[in-house]
C-alpha cells in the first residue's frame, strides 16, 4: 500500500484533500446567535478547505469569479506536477533503480568532464574536483552493488541502504562542487 500511495502521491493528495474538503462542507452553518468559537472554526476550515466562498459567505462581490479565474489555471497546471517514477526492468525496488539513475548521471557528468579535460577546457583546479568526484563515484557504486547483493539475498540491507544513502549524497555533493 505505502508503494501504491508512494507513486501516485498527486493522486492520494488529492483523495485526501477531496476526504477533508467533504467532511468540512458536511458541517453546519452557525446559526445568528451561535457561539463564536464555532463560528470563528467554521470559517478557518472552510479557508484551510479552499472553500473561501462559504468562508466569506457573500461579504466580497464577484468572489465566486476571482476565485474561478484564479484556480482553473492551477488545476489546468497540476497535471504537468505529477511524475510517476518508472523503476528500471532488473531494479529490486525503488531505492535501487533510483541508486541506478544517481549512478549513471555521475558517469554522464564524469565522462564529458574527462572529454573537457582531455580538450583542456577546464579550469585549472577542477582536475582535483573531477579526481574527487571519479572516487565518490566508485565508493558509491560499490556500495550500490554491496545494497543489491544483500537485497537480492534476502539478508538484511537497512545497514546498506543507509551506506548508500550516505554514498550517493557525497557523489550528488562531488557533482555540485565539479559543476561550480
Amino acid at each position: 500500500m505505502f508503494d501504491f500511495v508512494m507513486q501516485h502521491q498527486f493522486w492520494a493528495a488529492a483523495g485526501i484533500y477531496w476526504i477533508f474538503s467533504a467532511a468540512v462542507s458536511s458541517m453546519p452553518e452557525p446559526g445568528a446567535g451561535g457561539s463564536p468559537g464555532y463560528l470563528w472554526l467554521y470559517r478557518f476550515l472552510h479557508t484551510i478547505a479552499g472553500n473561501l466562498t462559504t468562508a466569506v459567505a457573500g461579504r466580497l462581490p464577484g468572489l465566486k469569479i476571482l476565485v474561478a479565474l484564479v484556480l482553473a489555471p492551477l488545476a489546468f497546471s497540476m497535471t504537468a506536477c505529477a511524475r510517476h517514477y518508472t523503476i528500471h526492468p532488473g531494479a529490486l525496488n525503488m531505492a535501487d533503480s533510483a541508486a541506478y539513475d544517481a549512478l549513471l548521471t555521475a558517469q554522464a557528468v564524469i565522462d564529458e568532464a574527462r572529454s573537457n579535460y582531455e580538450r583542456r577546457q577546464l579550469p585549472a583546479g577542477a582536475k582535483e574536483l573531477l579526481d574527487t568526484l571519479i572516487q565518490s563515484y566508485n565508493v558509491a557504486r560499490n556500495s550500490w552493488l554491496a545494497y543489491r547483493r544483500a537485497t537480492d539475498e534476502k539478508a538484511s540491507s537497512d545497514a546498506y541502504f543507509t551506506e548508500l544513502n550516505k554514498n550517493l549524497s557525497d557523489l550528488a555533493n562531488a557533482v555540485r562542487a565539479l559543476r561550480r
